[in-house]
This record gives C-alpha cells, structure tokens and sequence, in this order.
C-alpha cells in the first residue's frame, strides 16, 4: 500500500488548489482552520482538497495534541514519504551524495573521490552508479524517488548550466528525461544559503561564503535565491583584492580573492619542506599544534575575503553572514579575519549590528537547502 502511494505521488500532477494547499504545509503541520484562514478558502473547501491529497499519499493527518476539550486536535502535515529526493554535490576532488526524505531527514548517503580527468559524461555516470547504490542499501527505487537536486561550484545559468572550467564541465539540459524524474542543478553556496535561511527563519536576508578551493557566496533575500545574470551573483572569489596584485585568474581577470584566499593557495602559501600541508586536515593539525605560520595565514585570508565582500555588506547589509568550508572552521581564525575587516571597513550602523556565525555542518545545511528546492521543482504547475 506505501508502495502505491509513493508510486501514485511521484506521477500526480498538481492543480493550483492541490499546490496552495501544499505550499500552507511547508512550514510545519496546520489545523483545517488554520489552513482556511492562512488560504482564505471555507472549511468545507480545505476538507476536500485534503481528502484528495491526502488519498494520494501526499497529506497525513497528526493526532498528537488536544484541543479545548481535551479531544484530539487533527492538524494535517506533508507526508516524508509521500517521494524521496536524491541529492547530490560536487567539489573540487569528490562528489557526496545523499537520499532524503520530503522533511531532509537522510537515508543514506556516501561519497567518492573524483578521477583527475572529468567532464559531464562521467559526472553523470558517477550520480548513476551513487543513485543505484544508495537504492540498494535503502531499499528505495528509483521510482520512489522526485527530485534530483546536483550541487556544482561555479556559476549555473537556468538551473543546469555550469562554468567550463570545473570538473563537472558543462552539464546537458536533458538531465530530468535521463534520470526520469525532476532534477536541478544550482551552485552549491546558493544551495547552503536556502539551508541558512530555513535554520534561521527570523532573518530576512543571508549572505553564505563557502570557503574552498574556490569562494563563492549564496545570496538570499526574502526566501529567495538571487542568482543574477548568468548565475554569476555570489562569485565572491573572482572579486579583485589588493594582494591579489595582476596574478591572472582563470575567470578572465586579473587579481582575484581565489588567488590569494582559497584552499590550495592557503596551504601552499604555508607548507614548507620540513613540515608539507597537503590537506585540510594537515592545516587543521597544524594549527592545533600552534603553528603560527599557519594561523597567521588563516587570519590574513579572512581579512582578504573581509575586503572582498565589503560592498556586498554595505549594498545589502544582510541579516545573517554565515561562513562554511573546511579551512573556514580551522580554529575560526578565517571567520575572525572577516570580522575585522568588515567592523573597521563598514559604517558602525552597520558593523555593530553584523552577525558573522560559522556553518560546521555546512553539507547538512546543503541538504535542507537541496530538500527546499526540492519542493519548489514538484509544487509547480
């Protein structure tokens, strides 16, 4: 019976009635009345259109407190199950996939390390090979599955779309038709934003820096992505910085932030012959063993990238800056950086009032981000 209703919820196509009453359940269960009053509809209205949502396995009910009377007070929620989602991130030397359900809570997960030589053909064969094998572990086929949601560094333009230059290449537009089912490609910071906001849903706006082997930032306003022409809003690391000097970049231009900030200029700039840093976690040792050179370091990128981003701070003056990455949670000496160089660069109306947090779950946080997504791709008309 679960299995035909998954079955019957991946292939329903939603009327607008069906998706406004599916949007009201996004945040969280909601009582018949409630429901009436947030969508304006009569009780009568919203009992129907639950009846038929909830026959298609999409809408449960939760009888899990009482009302005045001391009767149970039915409120109706998005069922988890009702499909899964298959998300999927790439970076510069992995690709991490996990299988979740409609609330984020994961199934499943793995991660592999990604051949020197890649392009879109074996990117797309590698989510292959993790999707079959994430179902197998699971149980879950492929047909209980919605949404795909691929997270990619760099710029993508109409959610498929990314920069030549990394390892993903050039994702096709025909990715849903070969996997059978919806899917979206977005720049992974833009997807760790959407998971910040849904974190801290009293802030209005977010600015997401993820630090890696390159930086880029996620850009949400009102519970929005702004994306930019071409996707390029967010593209932080190609933002020129007084020590980036005339160093060419492969973006086109000359000095950028990545060329002075992100992962391997930070661990070249510090290893030496007597003590090589090849890794994060060679950094991460180091510094736990009070390497200056290497907390100094760390610092000083945190003040390039302060800099970087200080127009963006001033143009939008977001609520929440939130700092991911690996490199960006060694011993929060980047995120320290940063801080110093907004409160003496800002104006004080709006560097006192700056909240800079770390993100040490910062793929977690993609998830809620991907899940959320998720939903916008199945409740369209």
């Amino acid at each position: 019976m679960i299995d035909a209703l998954q079955s019957s919820a991946r292939q329903r196509e939603f009327d607008a009635d069906a998706i406004t009453l599916l949007e009201a359940l996004r945040r969280g269960p909601r009582s018949r009345a409630e429901l009436a009053n947030t969508i304006g509809w009569s009780r009568n209205t919203v009992a129907a259109k639950l009846a038929s949502l909830i026959d298609a396995g999409w809408v449960i009910e939760i009888n899990d407190s009482q009302g005045d009377r001391g009767r149970p007070f039915t409120r109706y929620g998005l069922n988890p199950v009702a499909t899964h989602i298959f998300v999927a991130r790439f970076d510069a030397e992995s690709v991490t996939a996990a299988l979740t359900q409609l609330n984020g809570n994961v199934l499943d997960w793995e991660q592999r390390d990604l051949p020197q030589a890649q392009g879109p053909e074996t990117a797309i064969r590698t989510l292959d090979e993790m999707l079959e094998a994430i179902c197998g572990r699971t149980g879950i086929s492929r047909y209980q599955i919605g949404a795909t949601i691929v997270g990619v560094p760099g710029p993508v333009s109409e959610m498929r779309r990314t920069v030549p230059w990394s390892k993903v290449g050039v994702l096709p537009a025909d990715l849903a038709a070969h996997f059978g089912m919806k899917v979206a490609v977005e720049n992974d910071a833009n997807i760790m934003a959407l998971g910040v906001q849904l974190e801290h849903p009293e802030a209005e706006s977010v600015l997401f820096l993820l630090v890696e082997t390159g930086i880029g930032a996620g850009l949400v306003f009102g519970g929005h992505l702004h994306r930019g022409f071409g996707g390029w809003a967010g593209e932080v690391g190609h933002i020129p910085v007084a020590a980036g000097g005339n160093i060419p970049c492969i973006c086109g231009n000359r000095g950028c932030l990545a060329n002075v900030a992100s992962n391997p200029v930070l661990l070249r700039s510090i290893s030496t012959p007597e003590r090589p840093l090849n890794t994060v976690e060679d950094l991460r040792a180091a510094v736990i063993d009070g390497d200056t050179a290497a907390i100094v370091a760390l610092r000083e990128a945190g003040r390039h990238i302060g800099e970087a981003i200080t127009g963006l701070v001033v143009g939008l003056a977001p609520d929440i800056i939130s700092v991911g990455g690996n490199i960006a949670q060694v011993g929060d000496h980047v995120i320290a950086g940063i801080r110093e160089t907004l409160s003496t660069r800002t104006p004080p109306a709006i560097s006192s009032h700056l909240r800079i947090m770390g993100a040490p779950e910062h793929n977690r946080t993609g998830v809620k981000g991907a899940t959320e997504l998720a939903l916008d791709l199945l409740f369209q008309l």
